[in-house]
């Protein structure tokens, strides 16, 4: 079975390492842990970019954050409609900075990239893994969108490198059909 892992996130490198931008780190990490024992192939089409090993997909949308949910016709075209084995990655303001949550399925939980993503698929029915941000943002505090579009800072970064450890083997997992033991192994705080 072929499976598409979708990180989310905003293109650029004014965004590279913002809050917003775990899901694109999330892949950024898995990539890196693959690289020597995997055939790596880069790939790329309108709007989005990544990386295949063996049958499996893994992508980035260039398009803001906001309209993530564009891209799938495009990845549908290009390597067929692989919706029924989605994974998608993104940052969560209401976790806290070094826990991650994994999901069957769910809402959007307010999250405007997987509610665009939600609109073009007409479903709520896919694993998702929530990646923590929060490191003492106060919620109703205002300012939310100036919180998630600035950079981890040097102590955030090592915080967050070792929850990108767990959400590389969280992905490995949801792949081999094994998504009970990642749930029952990471939804909690493990930082």
């Amino acid at each position: 079975m072929r499976n598409l892992v979708i990180g989310l996130g905003n293109p650029g490198p004014r965004y590279v390492f913002t809050k917003h931008n775990v899901g694109f780190l999330a892949l950024d990490k898995y990539e890196e842990n693959k690289k020597n024992i995997s055939n790596i192939k880069k790939i790329s089409g309108k709007n989005f970019e990544g990386f295949s090993i063996e049958n499996d997909i893994f992508i980035k949308p260039l398009t803001y954050m906001n309209a993530s949910g564009e891209v799938l016709p495009y990845v549908f075209k290009k390597f067929g409609k692989i919706e029924e084995s989605l994974v998608i990655i993104y940052d969560d303001i209401w976790l806290n900075l070094g826990e991650i949550r994994i999901r069957k399925n769910g809402s959007d939980g307010g999250h405007n990239g997987l509610k665009s993503i939600i609109a073009i698929l007409k479903s709520t029915d896919f694993p998702r893994i929530r990646i923590g941000i929060n490191n003492g943002y106060e919620h109703g505090s205002g300012n939310l969108a100036n919180y998630v579009l600035t950079p981890f800072t040097q102590e955030e970064w090592i915080i967050l490198d070792k929850a990108l450890d767990y959400v590389t083997i969280t992905i490995d997992l949801i792949l081999e059909g094994r998504i009970n033991e990642a749930m029952n192994k990471f939804n909690k705080k493990i930082i």
